[in-house]
């Protein structure tokens, strides 16, 4: 009975059946994005939506019995499930709160990360999520010398261009905003040809496109490039050092097999070697003879 016991808590935190239970909870929360579908199930969506959520729980409660807290809690992915079902079991009152549910429209907009689930069945899906941190750590220095430097062009717009095009930078933030939009260089000529036909002298005109082109060229150019570069170049690290592991193990058995070749080889004419001197002893004692 207890080995009958186990196999069902087995089958019920299995792969495959996880992985039907977040396909379908992706499906009804993707079809009640569309108002005519929910006007067409009613709460039937939100039931389906209610009962994943129970089957997460008790698949976390299932394995930490099953694993122990520990072991449960050593793995990575572990984690992750922890917090996201954890942090969507508010969402479990719901049923019960006439009116307004205030804070829980944040918590529903977070179970949507119940979706990233789906990642653990993605094949070296944990070499990725390496990778992005590895390249995430290693561009922190870059990310923050563009927000300094967006700040920097920020406050110079927003002191130079704030009474002309308060819109864009009436204030700090919108100037930060309006910068980062230019550095991304979509359609970064649109701000500076709303000002220049603001009906500004020339002199002006030339002084805000000088300012703008500035920017693209810092911001944009030089120092997204420079940040996509050091990301990318992190995100192939991991394989790069894979594969110069891999041609250093083969140089390694180059190597060797050349020394045993070489070694064989010695051996074999020591061997030749040695047949050739008894044959010349015994033609010397036939000789003799």
């Amino acid at each position: 009975m207890e080995e009958v016991r186990k196999h069902k808590l087995n089958w019920l935190v299995s792969e495959p059946l996880v992985l039907t239970v977040i396909g379908l909870n992706a499906l009804a929360l993707v079809l009640a994005g569309f108002p005519s579908v929910r006007e067409t199930t009613g709460h039937w969506l939100g039931w389906v939506d209610y009962g994943c959520l129970l089957y997460f729980l008790t698949e976390a409660i299932i394995k930490i019995r099953r694993d122990t807290f520990a072991g449960y809690w050593a793995r990575g992915w572990n984690k992750m499930d922890f917090f996201i079902v954890v942090g969507s079991s508010p969402l479990l009152l719901q049923p019960f709160i006439d009116g307004d549910i205030g804070f829980f429209s944040v918590i529903l907009v977070g179970r949507f990360l119940r979706l990233l689930r789906i990642m653990h069945f993605v094949p070296n899906s944990e070499q990725i999520w390496a990778g992005i941190i590895r390249a995430l750590k290693a561009s922190a220095a870059v990310f923050l010398t563009l927000a300094v430097l967006n700040m920097v062009l920020a406050m110079g717009a927003n002191t130079l261009f704030g009474e002309l095009a308060p819109k864009y930078f009436g204030d700090p933030i919108k100037a930060a905003y309006s910068l980062f939009k230019v550095f991304t260089i979509e359609g970064w000529y649109e701000i500076p040809d709303a000002l220049a036909s603001g009906g500004l002298d020339s002199g002006t005109v030339t002084l805000v496109r000088a300012y703008f082109v500035l920017a693209v060229l810092i911001g944009g150019i030089l120092g997204l490039s420079l940040a996509n570069a050091v990301f990318v170049d992190e995100m192939t690290a991991d394989n790069n050092d894979r594969l110069e592991g891999m041609v250093s193990e083969l140089r390694r058995e180059l190597a060797a097999n050349q020394e045993q070749d070489e070694a064989l080889q010695a051996e074999r004419w020591k061997s030749v070697e040695t047949r050739l001197d008894s044959i010349q002893e015994h033609l010397a004692r036939i000789r003799g003879d």
